[in-house]
């Protein structure tokens, strides 16, 4: 069964809402791109999403959604979720209301029972470790420098509350966040998340997948940026 926002599944029926998801070897992205085996078509499909999520692109979320399988709605909703960390809150809103709109199913929210406030700061300092590695510690000089209450925030509330959760994997937040900032023009922070991601257990493939991917949302110029910046990484220290 699926809910809807603050609706019934009979009276959303009777609004319209299509209840239904479409196979996920059938979304059109898929065959677009070469993709190695470790990453699968519904993890694809989150990197979709979260690249939509990000531009704005309100059709091709629905389109997303409806491919995405019900058993992942929950991992759907956490991808939209952590999005607003980049590419803020309107955009996530949005995309938010679309998928209610088209049906959430029934205990996809059972994330909310998982919140514990008091291990945030913590889990942050942990997680945002594990990404950035050895920078971690200049990252954290630099973020207090640049405002003390932005380095809080970044710790006990993005890399804590959101990325810390146990919904999905580290790797696939990580590989959903590339999909995001590959077409900002955010090169730095693209490289330190393209890091992060191996760094979290993403291989080279699926790393080099989801930059691939990036003309798809955000078009030929963010491509070229993209494989620009995957490209200066230090390759033999990286695996790329």
């Amino acid at each position: 069964a699926y809910l809807g926002p603050a609706s019934t599944a009979t009276s959303m029926k009777a609004m319209g809402v299509r209840f239904f998801s479409s196979s996920v070897n059938s979304h059109p992205w898929l065959s677009l791109v070469s993709s190695p085996t470790s990453l699968l078509p519904e993890e694809r499909i989150l990197t979709f999403l979260s690249a939509n999520t990000a531009a704005g692109r309100l059709a091709d979320v629905a389109r997303d959604w409806r491919h995405l399988p019900e058993e992942k709605h929950e991992e759907g909703m956490e991808v939209l979720l952590q999005t607003h960390l980049f590419a803020g809150f309107p955009r996530t809103i949005n995309a938010l209301a679309t998928v209610r709109r088209m049906g959430v199913r029934e205990g996809a929210d059972a994330w909310k029972q998982q919140t514990d406030s008091s291990r945030w700061h913590a889990e942050g300092e942990k997680t945002c470790e594990t990404i950035y590695g050895r920078g971690y510690d200049k990252l954290r000089q630099h973020m207090n420098q640049l405002h003390p209450i932005l380095d809080n925030m970044m710790i006990r509330h993005g890399y804590g509350a959101v990325l810390s959760r146990p919904i999905l994997s580290l790797r696939l937040r990580e590989l959903c966040v590339i999909a995001i900032l590959a077409g900002q023009q955010v090169a730095p922070q693209l490289n330190s998340h393209i890091r992060g991601a191996l760094r979290a257990g993403a291989s080279e493939e699926e790393v080099k997948t989801v930059i691939a991917q990036t003309h798809l949302v955000w078009g030929a110029d963010a491509q070229e940026e993209a494989d620009a910046t995957l490209s200066s990484i230090d390759h033999a220290r990286y695996g790329l």
